[in-house]
């Protein structure tokens, strides 16, 4: 198996870089504003944590950024700029030169992203020969060997199974040798732990980081659980209604988070150190309605601390004075009141002592 790492000249430099990005969709109904002027930047070497609940935009700023938005009835604006590459506004045979191999997606079901009449290993070979020329010999032993890489037992064996003969965690792991096959500099990952137990869970976000350290990649791990993004990312990205909330080093975030939404996530997160049958804290209301967003803040229906400017004036993201760490809210926690309390917990189950800095 090749080991090869990405080499890169200045390994400070940010070589993805999202600025105002937007995706509306023309709904039968009106437009329909998934994406609402996010930025980012992201090093090399870097994790990006992207929370939030169903339908706070997380996929679709994901699939956004690979340029697979549908090229009908879906408007993008702004700027998603990788290592050079313009994926805004690019065209499909521009966007297949760096698709594989520079950047590459895990997504949430295998089931609908594999085939399930076409056996594991052509699928994995598939890329291998389209974008790296290999012959059929050399492609059937690099998917061997990713096949091994990803952990699968009895990989031989396994090359020659269709994916319904696999089980959910295997079959994801598939979908992680394939996203990895032309070692890609970038790779993001939605949901990549979606309909898998605990222990399966764990075993693919140990994968991953586990494999980002051996290929040296950039990732964006799309969930929305922040007890995943805990130890295993080095920012975060709080996302709500198609906007940004709140952003910063993950320590950050978790240590001296100010949006009140940020709270309401980390307190409906369940927690081991619970009684058993402690009923979980949900967040009060429902998400917004993308096709009739208010003025001001969209979480202000939901938000205890919201005043009449909240749903008057929508807050722009702001320092806390702590760099990078930004937040979008009129009334802020505090410095006193950001940690989470002792009654709900601390940021020390989701492994605080680990978190990155």
């Amino acid at each position: 198996m090749s080991t090869e790492t990405n080499q890169n000249n200045n390994p400070d430099e940010d070589f993805l870089v999202v600025e105002n990005l937007t995706t509306t969709f023309n709904t039968a109904r009106g437009p329909l504003p998934a994406v609402g002027g996010v930025s980012f930047r992201l090093g090399h070497n870097e994790t990006l944590g992207v929370v939030g609940e169903s339908g706070s935009g997380k996929t679709v700023l994901s699939r956004t950024i690979m340029g697979l938005q549908p090229r009908t009835n879906v408007e993008v604006g702004g700027s998603v700029r990788f290592d050079g590459h313009e994926i805004v506004g690019a065209t499909e045979a521009e966007l297949r030169e760096i698709w594989g191999t520079k950047v590459a997606m895990i997504f949430q079901d295998p089931m609908t992203s594999l085939n399930p009449v076409t056996k594991i290993g052509k699928q994995i070979g598939e890329s291998l020969h389209v974008r790296l020329g290999m012959s059929k010999d050399e492609a059937k032993a690099r998917a061997i060997e990713l096949l091994t890489l990803v952990g699968i037992p009895s990989p031989e064996e396994r090359y020659e199974a269709y994916p319904t003969q696999l089980s959910g965690g295997m079959r994801q792991r598939v979908m992680i040798a394939i996203a990895l096959a032309c070692n890609p500099s970038l790779l993001l990952a939605d949901e990549p732990t979606t309909g898998l137990d605990v222990t399966i869970q764990a075993q693919i976000l140990n994968l991953l980081d586990e494999l980002q350290m051996k290929l040296q990649m950039s990732v964006i791990l799309v969930t929305h659980d922040l007890g995943v993004v805990a130890t295993r990312t080095d920012r975060i990205i709080v996302m709500y209604a198609g906007r940004v909330v709140e952003m910063g080093r993950t320590k950050d975030v978790f240590k001296d988070h100010r949006m009140p939404y940020t709270r309401a996530l980390l307190e409906s997160t369940p927690r081991v150190s619970n009684p058993s049958h402690t009923r979980l804290k949900t967040i009060p209301g429902r998400p917004p309605n993308l096709l009739k967003l208010a003025e001001g803040c969209a979480f202000a229906p939901r938000c205890s601390r919201a005043t009449e400017k909240c749903s008057q004036e929508r807050p722009n993201l702001e320092p806390t004075g702590t760099d990078g760490h930004y937040f979008a809210c009129w009334n802020p926690l505090d410095n006193q009141s950001a940690p989470v309390s002792s009654s709900t917990g601390s940021t020390k189950e989701f492994g605080e002592d680990n978190v990155r800095s």
